[in-house]
């Protein structure tokens, strides 16, 4: 029905114009506070689920380098002076974060078009999640497997000394063992901010950016000692976590007890220490790498110590919204003197103390053996650093 010819102009236009559209309806406080706990507590145990076996422990890794990711960018919003996105839906398990209505936009269109966007819209997470997490693993087992490949030789190179008696090559084992620990301690000042860099570029080159990575390592040196400081922490639970497990298996407990009672009694134990260790302390690690990574980037971006052609198409929306200094500002010449002075002494003593916690970090894994009797996997791969995984059930009790 048109509009009448003596109507206004104005009555005209209101009859043309759509309805409004209603508000989204908002659930009350307690509400919205009920389903993020529902939320959280899924995601708690299917994490958990998944550090009890190797594929899964790579989709949990996956999914929380891109919650590092997810963030990274809320934060780099919020320094543009931007009201950040409180809709953008945080990493999914499964279904792809912009699956919707999975039907909607597939109309039209040719049938198998249609089954790969219903398929992206059901499976769009766990295969960003799989690749993200298999490739990041990868480059950080490639990064340890030299450090970890020479402390194992040592190992076992001192052992089978000492039974054959062999005193006058008594210093191989602990003379490879300090070149192992070294190039460990090297690995784990690296490794951190690069598994950070690459989860936020969703790049894997930038992985293999050393002069990115050692930038923010030097522009952040207090926050990198505490990173440090925390994957000593975690280690030493850890080490307490597989010791005590020794302690237990070497005593009464499993006297009498079948083999499926035995290996119920581990399943058990790995669940409760990848609920409340694994699952949390992981996160933790990398949330805190990852924030640490996202404050150096912009900071070095907005100075112009990074330039636009260096770094990945995602860090160059920086420069299309924020205000890049032509050149970084100069103190003057006296006071330029004593900051460079005071900042390499600074500088000088965060390094060493970070270095120490490295070295406890990677004495842990010498401890750990003593008490517990391990394969090639103890050395190559810690839960902590590479993949939150740790289920170890001997071959005569499967």
């Amino acid at each position: 029905m048109g509009s009448s010819p003596f109507s206004s102009p104005t009555e005209a236009k209101a009859q043309e114009m759509p309805p409004p559209v209603p508000a989204p309806r908002v659930l009350p406080a307690p509400l919205r506070f009920l389903v993020a706990t529902g939320r959280i507590f899924k995601s708690w145990i299917f994490a958990t689920l998944a550090c009890m076996s190797i594929p899964l422990a790579i989709l949990f890794a996956g999914w929380t380098y891109r919650l590092v990711q997810h963030r990274a960018h809320k934060l780099w919003t919020i320094r543009l002076g931007k009201d950040p996105d409180n809709r953008r839906t945080l990493p999914r398990w499964f279904l792809s974060e912009r699956s919707g209505n999975i039907l909607s936009g597939t109309e039209g269109t040719a049938f198998h078009s249609r089954i790969a966007g219903i398929l992206r819209a059901l499976l769009g997470s766990l295969g960003a999640n799989w690749r993200t997490g298999s490739l990041i693993t990868l480059n950080s087992f490639l990064v340890t497997l030299p450090g970890g490949m020479i402390m194992m030789f040592s190992w076992y190179s001192g052992w089978d000394n000492s039974f054959k008696k062999g005193y006058e090559q008594a210093e191989i084992g602990p003379l490879w063992g300090l070149i192992g620990i070294f190039l460990f301690m090297v690995a784990m000042t690296y490794i951190p901010i690069a598994q950070a860099r690459q989860a936020i570029t969703g790049s894997t080159r930038a992985f293999w950016s050393y002069r990115k990575v050692r930038d923010v390592i030097r522009a952040r040196p207090m926050t990198c000692l505490v990173l440090s400081g925390s994957y000593t922490f975690l280690g030493a639970i850890f080490m307490v976590a597989v010791s005590a497990l020794t302690v237990v298996g070497n005593g009464d407990s499993f006297e009498g007890k079948s083999s499926a009672e035995i290996v119920s009694f581990l399943n058990a134990y790995y669940f409760f220490w990848a609920a409340f260790f694994i699952v949390p302390g992981f996160l933790l690690l990398k949330l805190i790498a990852g924030r640490i990574y996202a404050d150096a980037s912009y900071d070095a971006i907005v100075a112009s110590r990074w330039q636009k052609d260096e770094v990945t198409d995602r860090e160059q929306k920086i420069f299309e919204h924020a205000r890049v200094a032509e050149k970084p500002p100069a103190p003057p010449g006296l006071m330029r003197t004593g900051l460079t002075a005071f900042s390499f002494i600074g500088r000088l003593f965060l390094r060493a103390a970070t270095l120490l916690l490295l070295l406890l970090f990677a004495l842990e894994l010498y401890i750990a053996q003593f008490f517990t009797f391990e394969p090639a996997t103890n050395w190559l791969r810690q839960p902590m650093v590479q993949l939150p995984w740790y289920h170890l059930i001997p071959k005569d009790l499967k």
